[in-house]
């Protein structure tokens, strides 16, 4: 500047070690020489994802808007990245439809004067760049590219003093070099002006395209090793981790949990042959289906599934110390064997008991076989034993069986051969119960791994809800709805007009989160409700403000409580000519007999092309809905579809006035 100082702008971005991270895990995994900087810029997979709009992760092209316009430019080349960054800001946006236009159809394409085809050719007739502003001046009225620095300076500043200035320069070295009439110049003059005002700097856009490009490549070619660095990068961030792993999910990646024999310190992809996948699966005991057990996608070719592993740095309470012990030890020494192999080998001041049990919480000793419940219960005398061990081994003692190194005895049987001696009901009263399972797996990870808490609910509160939550958000002032989820970062606060308590929090459906208030006069009366982890069905209102929608809570309420209160009548598309059909209906009318309320049951029988006439039960026969019941009488094979009817939405201050009419 005027002083003489340099002035310098470090821009620290979190995608350079993203794709420093994703070139990793490519070199660990696919391939050793891969080399970023020398990928094709013309990747037909590349372009086709960016232009299908799936470019969550990808940098520049994540947001709606940008989404929309790559499907509307159909990306081509990289110059087009570079134009599309530089114009998606306020201001060159107007130029955007002349853009698109000039590219589907080249017959649109005008430029501001002749002089100017060249230097506007490759951006159909737009000015998008800075450097294209300095260029017209050089072209058009003779300026040195020093010179027509100062002037881009000046159009930027828009220093009226400096520009009487320029715009007197230019008027004259218009005329000189082309022979350009004073009118004609100062048209140009302006038009270049108008553009300079919000030009973009054509190298800094062509640096966060190539980004942009090198990420859409990541994401196409490699996509695991590029959604574990994803994830990685957002470590501690569990609505930002939840995102992506919903993203995954749309990829048809499984996110796995933690495993002490597969995951690294981050986010870790994980290939295995299918003859092995299948076996893993054949071979597993856990009671319900584990993280390790669950069914992978088919990944690259076919001929491996692939899946992402927790990192067990991201554990909540395991940290890098803890996970760079296991890890170093398991890369000496080879995979672990069972949980006491692991206790009696990983050093033992690193990994203290608080490790263990988050570990064995989340279903990083999964592998075993070993109900988690049964491992975590086992923990004492495990770090007891694996002491002891090492005491003796410092001690120089040996027992017995060290001794006998040659010709070991069989080990008693440990806690990995328990589960199959127990059947199964005995096996899943030694285990956590789903619904603990998905609360440890939410706390120490942040996203649910064996599923989701709502899945019980599922086709239930798709009829109760009356918007999805993206919806939701678009609704206008006073709008009311009814959402259920499940409750999750409840803040309590006191209000500043009378001190009284109410509460912020997260409601988490099967698809999308979402911020809720419970203003004083409803925590008054609801707040005893409001609870981590509990599932709930909440009814309130839209508040549109300066600040953008907020969604107001007026009432609360335990989810299981109202499904059988607001289900008028669920109706079973079955299949007449299933051979299972007798079966599904004692199932449900001995499911009525035990579950009696005031839920109304009707048949409808789908036959080819035409669905017949519904049937009613009888009215003697209603039904109080629970969600697991509902659940397994859905999955029926003899059962086609179901239909459910909801009572309308109704708050209570509606039902009071309601009952006085």
């Amino acid at each position: 500047g005027k002083l003489g100082l340099l002035k310098m702008d470090f821009l620290g971005l979190k995608t350079l070690t993203v794709i420093a991270d994703a070139v990793d895990n490519i070199r660990r995994t696919a391939d050793p020489k891969f080399d970023i900087e020398t990928i094709p810029l013309e990747d037909a997979k590349t372009f086709a994802l960016l232009n299908s709009g799936r470019t969550t992760g990808v940098f520049q092209l994540e947001s709606g808007g940008m989404q929309n316009l790559c499907r509307q430019i159909s990306l081509s080349t990289i110059d087009e990245i570079v134009a599309l960054i530089a114009l998606y800001r306020p201001g060159p946006m107007e130029w955007i439809p002349d853009y698109v236009r000039g590219k589907k159809d080249p017959s649109t394409v005008t430029y501001p004067h002749k002089l100017l085809e060249e230097v506007c050719r490759e951006t159909y007739g737009v000015m998008v760049y800075q450097e294209q502003v300095m260029e017209a001046a050089k072209i058009v009225a003779g300026y040195t590219l020093g010179g027509a620095d100062m002037l881009r300076r000046a159009m930027g500043k828009k220093d009226a003093e400096a520009m009487a200035k320029e715009r007197a320069k230019f008027v004259e070295g218009a005329k000189r070099v082309n022979n350009i009439e004073e009118k004609t110049a100062n048209s140009i003059f302006d038009i270049l002006n108008k553009f300079a005002g919000y030009g973009f700097n054509k190298s800094h856009s062509a640096a966060y395209a190539i980004l942009s490009y090198q990420t859409g490549f990541l994401k196409a070619n490699y996509p695991v090793q590029f959604m574990a660095a994803m994830l990685s990068s957002e470590l501690g961030n569990s609505e930002k981790v939840s995102h992506f792993v919903a993203e995954c999910e749309a990829m048809g990646l499984k996110v796995l949990g933690p495993d002490v024999n597969e995951s690294r310190e981050m986010f870790t992809p994980v290939f295995r042959k299918k003859a092995e996948s299948q076996e893993l699966r054949a071979q597993s005991q856990v009671s319900e289906p584990s993280a390790l057990s669950s069914q992978l996608s088919a990944s690259r070719g076919g001929e491996a599934t692939a899946g992402i592993r927790f990192g067990l740095a991201g554990v909540k309470g395991v940290g890098e110390l803890a996970a760079q012990k296991i890890i170093a030890e398991r890369d000496a020494h080879g995979p672990f064997a069972s949980f006491e192999d692991f206790c009696s080998r990983v050093d033992g001041r690193a990994i203290n008991k608080r490790v263990l049990e988050h570990l064995t919480k989340t279903g990083a000793f999964d592998f075993s076989g070993a109900s988690r419940k049964r491992l975590f219960d086992s923990i004492d005398g495990a770090m007891a034993t694996a002491a002891n061990h090492a005491r003796d081994k410092a001690a120089g003692q040996h027992s017995f069986l060290d001794m006998l190194a040659e010709d070991p005895a069989p080990r008693t049987p440990s806690l990995n051969s328990q589960p199959s001696t127990l059947n199964s009901a005995a096996a899943a009263a030694a285990d956590f119960t789903s619904a603990e399972r998905l609360v440890f797996e939410k706390e120490l990870l942040g996203f649910y791994v064996t599923g989701h808490p709502m899945n019980v609910y599922g086709g239930i509160t798709e009829a109760l809800d009356t918007y999805a939550v993206d919806d939701l958000l678009k609704q206008g002032d006073r709008v009311e709805f009814r959402l259920a989820g499940i409750v999750s970062n409840i803040v309590k606060r006191l209000s500043k007009k009378d001190n009284r308590p109410w509460a912020a929090f997260t409601l988490a459906t099967k698809n999308a989160s979402v911020a809720l208030n419970l203003f004083a006069d409803g925590y008054a009366a609801y707040g005893a409700i409001l609870a981590e982890n509990a599932p709930v069905l909440v009814l309130g209102n839209i508040i549109t403000g300066t600040e953008g929608p907020r969604i107001n809570v007026k009432e609360c309420y335990p989810l299981d409580n109202e499904v059988p209160r607001l289900v008028k009548k669920v109706t079973w598309l079955v299949h007449p000519t299933h051979p299972e059909l007798p079966a599904f209906l004692q199932l449900l009318r001995e499911t009525l007999n035990r579950q009696t309320g005031e839920t109304r049951v009707e048949f409808a029988f789908l036959f080819e092309h035409r669905v017949a006439p519904y049937a009613e039960a009888s009215t003697a026969l209603t039904w109080k809905l629970n969600g697991a019941t509902f659940q397994s009488l859905r999955a029926h094979p003899a059962v086609a579809g179901v239909q459910i009817q909801t009572r309308a939405l109704e708050l209570k201050a509606d039902r009071r006035w309601s009952k006085k009419a």
